[in-house]
């Protein structure tokens, strides 16, 4: 996992086709409606909005597809978890490339994230987004850019 300002998306992402991915970023806006943008077989975009939760029940994680979330307004908790912090509830699945967990401990991190931040998270990294920043329910609008773990070898 990592947290950094956007602008600085080029310490992690060498591969050529990152620069394209991120100007294109700079195409999707608070005004863009919520829906799946898939512009290149090797990544999409997703917009979304929604109400940050007190206990969200999401906790997931990847494994053929790196996940940046772009927050662009709002703010939100994403919390980290072990792999023996959690148990499985629902096994990989590769049409969503998702598995999803039940809590058994605390997070090992949590971050906030703000607009004008990326988080990455990698394959296996076991992330629960959607929590409101200081028991403070918010309406929040992002992106989460979909990239092709193949990208990064």
């Amino acid at each position: 996992m990592i947290v950094d300002k956007i602008y600085n998306w080029d310490r992690y992402f060498k591969n050529e086709i990152f620069s394209k991915i991120f100007e294109e970023l700079k195409e999707y806006s608070v005004g863009t409606p919520n829906g799946t943008y898939r512009s290149n077989e090797n990544y999409y975009f997703k917009v979304m909005s929604y109400d940050t939760k007190i206990e969200p029940t999401i906790i997931e994680s990847h494994v053929k597809e790196v996940d940046v979330h772009v927050l662009l307004f709002g703010t939100e908790k994403i919390e980290i978890y072990l792999p023996e912090h959690v148990t499985i509830s629902e096994t990989y699945s590769t049409k969503t490339d998702c598995q999803f967990y039940n809590l058994s401990s605390e997070p090992c991190q949590e971050i906030i994230l703000n607009p004008g931040y990326m988080a990455i998270f990698f394959s296996n990294d076991i992330h629960r987004p959607q929590i409101a920043v200081v028991e403070e329910i918010q309406t929040i609008k992002k992106i989460v850019i979909k990239i092709d773990e193949k990208l990064f070898t």
